[in-house]
């Protein structure tokens, strides 16, 4: 019974919660109906409010415009009778006063009425170009619609018409559709005795064939899972193969870079170990050359000494006024118009330069005759000779490049191809700094 009576009041709560839903819906539709009704006649209605507004204004206008005429006229009649008044009484003897005074309210009178019928005339001419206007809006809408009105007419008689042909092709493929399927039926109903013993052949040789796949899958999944290092290995190994032997165009060009960097570090590295082996060469030359001056020296004074004691016997001291002279025959002139060498700046290391400084040598002056010109030193031409023609730049190489438009020949050809791989603000003459544009191959 409680069950029952918990039905019920299940039931007319329900009730009670689908009458408040319908009355909720019809309230929300009759509003929504009611905006959407109240929108559309506020749109259709808008032309004719504003235009309703701009009468409105327009007759305002107007008769603002008949009110400040009016009063501007009675204004100025007021003031013109009170001056006439006031000249009346004072020129009361004067009539022609009167009749400009008669003739001066006459035109004034036909003026204003000249000016109410203008503004009146304009105002009617107003309202009837406004009448003529959405008269002939309204008959150019009424046929607008007609026109639509027709079209939609031909349109939706079209469209049934091709719905209807439509339909008609439709239930005659439909016919013929269901008429094959039939006749496919039959067919297949006749020839399913002879599928199903065909099938039965054919499924062992399939069923075989199946589980060889399977077995065969099984055996490749076992290996792959064994083997899957060297698989991977495998792989990689084919994909490097493949990159190397048919590279992309972004490998090329990163083999490339690769190689034009190895080159340029063999060639610092070639360079760094010729620059060692060169300073050590100029070391060793320059302390050479250095011991031979030396002897040599040492060996001119013993035979000037000779000399000069054969010339000069010992009777007569009085010859060798000065014993310096002997050790140091030549002033210091001499020792300035012949400089003794130097190593380059550019070859030889500033520690070199510190522990073995390029002092004149004293001993290169006994080289001069006794007239006191100097003699060409042939050590000093042939060096000189030899150093003129290495090149500036690295001092191991004979200059072979001649550098355009300066015309200085002062690099090697692998000098030349380094300078020439820098910036083009960097390709430079080292000697007058100008830039290169063009290079020489000179075969000496």
């Amino acid at each position: 019974m409680q069950a029952i009576i918990l039905l019920l009041n299940g039931l007319s709560w329900s009730l009670d919660m689908l009458l408040l839903l319908l009355d909720l819906n019809y309230f929300l539709v009759s509003s929504i109906v009611s905006v959407l009704f109240w929108t559309i006649r506020f749109i259709f209605n808008l032309p004719w409010t504003i235009t309703y507004g701009i009468l409105q204004f327009w007759e305002a206008l107007l008769g603002f415009v008949f009110m400040v005429g009016d009063f501007s006229c009675s204004l100025a009649l007021d003031t013109i009778q009170t001056v006439v008044d006031v000249s009346w009484g004072c020129l009361a003897g004067l009539d022609s006063l009167k009749l400009i005074w008669n003739l001066l309210c006459h035109l004034l009178f036909r003026s204003r009425e000249l000016i109410h019928r203008g503004l009146l005339n304009i105002a009617v001419s107003v309202q009837t170009f406004h009448w003529n206007f959405w008269e002939a809006l309204g008959i150019t809408g009424s046929l607008a619609a007609y026109l639509v009105n027709s079209l939609v007419n031909k349109c939706l008689i079209t469209i049934q018409n091709v719905l209807s042909a439509a339909m008609a092709l439709w239930l005659s493929m439909v016919n013929v559709i269901f008429m094959g399927a039939e006749l496919v039926i039959m067919m297949f109903s006749q020839f399913s005795n002879s599928a199903v013993a065909v099938a039965i052949l054919l499924w062992t040789p399939c069923q075989l064939i199946l589980d060889g796949f399977t077995s065969l899958s099984r055996g490749v999944g076992i290996i792959f899972y064994k083997n899957l290092y060297e698989i991977i290995i495998f792989l990689l190994l084919t994909i490097i193969c493949r990159i190397l032997l048919r590279p992309s165009p972004a490998v090329r060009q990163f083999q490339l870079k690769v190689i034009q960097m190895y080159r340029m570090a063999l060639v610092l590295i070639c360079s760094l170990l010729h620059w060692e082996v060169l300073r050590r060469v100029i070391a060793k030359s320059v302390q050479a050359i250095r011991i031979f001056r030396v002897y040599g020296a040492a060996l001119v004074r013993g035979w000037n000494l000779r000399r000069t004691r054969i010339q000069n016997p010992p009777a007569r001291p009085a010859t060798v006024q000065n014993p310096a002279q002997i050790r140091e025959p030549y002033p210091v002139a001499m020792r300035e118009q012949n400089p003794p060498l130097r190593p380059i700046q550019s070859t030889v290391p500033n520690r070199v330069q510190n522990t073995q400084p390029a002092t004149p040598i004293p001993q290169a002056s006994s080289m001069h005759t006794e007239r006191g010109e100097p003699s060409l030193d042939p050590w000093k031409l042939l060096k000189q000779q030899e150093e003129s023609k290495k090149c500036v730049i690295c001092q191991d190489e004979n200059k072979t490049v001649l550098l355009l438009p300066c015309r200085h020949l002062c690099l090697c050809a692998s000098c030349t191809q380094i300078l020439l791989q820098q910036p083009v603000h960097q390709r430079n003459c080292p000697l007058c700094r100008h830039m290169i544009l063009q290079t020489l191959n000179v075969y000496t």
